[in-house]
């Protein structure tokens, strides 16, 4: 947690601080008794919210990928269901064991458990202090509305604390941060509010009956996310091996991307703290950066002299074209500004659009420091390779000025710690002048997800399978 950003630690104290409070006053004001059917509830409700966890559908958007996760729609309902208290504390629970199966870092863990848990309560809260009492959440338009009121409740607290956290490790603010993931609100908006007044009512009449709920929300989109992220992963493996086919038609540039993506990886790997889809993003945006170069002539590429102003203002071209090529994809979306600023330079004077300081995308700032370093420390046509020291102390050199000074600090730190395997033979075809063998590449965010969704699904088929047999007595 050290590594983190002072602000982000701050607010994370906070949130614990703030969720404690709620669930005191909750169980001050609380007039509930607990029986053996309210605890079956709550703990029907624990294991629907943690397969709903295991099963969790994300979609890319145009800048963050969104989760539509139903167990969003389950943390909500449970607030409604088992009352403000006992429904955050069951909310809690299930994603301390989900952060706890899936290994999650405990600050991400404990950010996510009591954020909802903290949401479920109030909007909990909310609802039970507005709604008629002799009624059920669907039993007359007033609570209806009220539960529409305690949903937005309930989204504002969870995406808000989460956009507040988050933001100083994006170094944006928190409202863009939060308005950046506005174009997923509405759909979870809709599916808690929807779902929240309608498992309440199941209960009455059967607290077993949530478990009829698994097939058409749980499974089926499940199932069907697992065609989109195939056609996702298909799509990126076309474009990464255009990128590398691109790159064959220089010698002194081949796998030169291959290498990018491993030194952007490996400056990944020295801040744990960036969310997983936009580390996804930075390392997809890696490997096809140069991809715009498609368009170029080979007599600019592989010119020994000078560059003519005319053929150095198509080679700047390439960031732009490449950009405008993968947003036609959606599995690139979020990667599209990361391709198309990665030749900004932090005092504003690069291109194509003169960004400076934390406005150039973090992305483009990893990828300018990999892409930078590669190039010094590999022969071209035009000049030998740098050594390994000779490019570290040129980075030094660009500090402020060409480059982010805190990504260059972690990149000498990602050095220092044998992160960048500057070791062992040069790469095939690799014309380096250092004896250089870039990070081995780790299995691509859709084959990780693939074999990741596997195992949860297994395991909340084996939870399932328990719900089953407890029906079936």
């Amino acid at each position: 947690m050290s590594e983190l950003p002072l602000r982000t630690r701050v607010y994370t104290v906070l949130l614990v601080l703030v969720a404690a409070i709620a669930f005191v006053a909750a169980w001050r004001r609380s007039q509930q008794t607990l029986d053996s059917g309210q605890l079956a509830t709550a703990a029907i409700l624990l294991v629907m919210v943690v397969i709903a966890e295991l099963l969790d559908v994300s979609f890319p958007h145009s800048v963050i990928t969104f989760h539509v996760s139903v167990s969003a729609a389950f943390c909500f309902a449970a607030g409604l269901t088992a009352g403000p208290l006992l429904g955050g504390i069951v909310v809690l629970l299930a994603h301390i064991i989900d952060g706890l199966y899936t290994r999650r870092e405990p600050i991400k863990t404990v950010v996510n458990a009591t954020s909802h848990g903290l949401s479920t309560t109030v909007g909990g809260v909310a609802y039970f202090a507005l709604a008629d009492p002799e009624r059920s959440t669907l039993g007359s338009v007033r609570n209806v509305l009220v539960v529409v009121f305690a949903a937005i409740v309930y989204t504002l607290i969870n995406t808000g604390s989460l956009a507040l956290i988050v933001s100083p490790v994006m170094g944006i603010g928190p409202f863009q941060m939060w308005r950046a993931n506005f174009g997923g609100l509405y759909v979870e908006l809709i599916t808690i509010a929807t779902l929240g007044s309608l498992i309440p009512v199941l209960v009455q009449e059967n607290a077993l009956s949530i478990v009829l709920l698994i097939v058409p929300l749980l499974l089926g989109p499940h199932l069907a996310f697992k065609g989109i992220r195939q056609a996702h992963h298909e799509s990126r493996v076309a474009m990464e091996g255009l990128a590398n086919a691109l790159e064959r038609r220089d010698p002194y540039t081949f796998r030169h991307s291959i290498r990018v993506t491993a030194y952007a990886r490996a400056i990944l790997g020295m801040m744990p703290y960036i969310p997983r889809p936009t580390a996804e993003a930075i390392i997809a945006a890696a490997h096809v950066h140069d991809l715009g170069k498609v368009g170029a002539q080979d007599g600019s590429l592989k010119k020994p002299s000078a560059l003519s102003p005319e053929e150095r203002r198509a080679i700047e071209e390439h960031p732009v074209v490449g950009a405008e090529i993968v947003s036609r994809l959606e599995v690139y979306k979020q990667s599209v500004d990361i391709i198309r600023h990665h030749h900004e330079r932090w005092d504003g004077s690069g291109y194509p659009d003169g960004l400076a300081g934390e406005a150039i995308p973090l992305g483009s700032r990893i990828i300018a420091v990999a892409d930078a370093f590669d190039a010094m420390t590999s022969e071209r046509v035009y000049r030998p390779a740098m050594s390994i020291e000779s490019a570290l102390a040129e980075l030094r050199r660009g500090q402020g000025t060409q480059f982010d000074p805190q990504i260059v600090e972690v990149f000498h730190q990602a050095e220092a710690a044998g992160s960048l395997n500057l070791e062992g033979e040069i790469g095939e075809a690799s014309p380096r002048g250092i004896t250089a063998k870039p990070a081995p590449i780790e299995p691509g965010p859709a084959a990780e997800a693939g074999g990741s969704a596997t195992r949860r699904a297994k395991v909340a088929a084996a939870l399932l399978l328990a719900l089953f047999a407890r029906v079936s007595r």
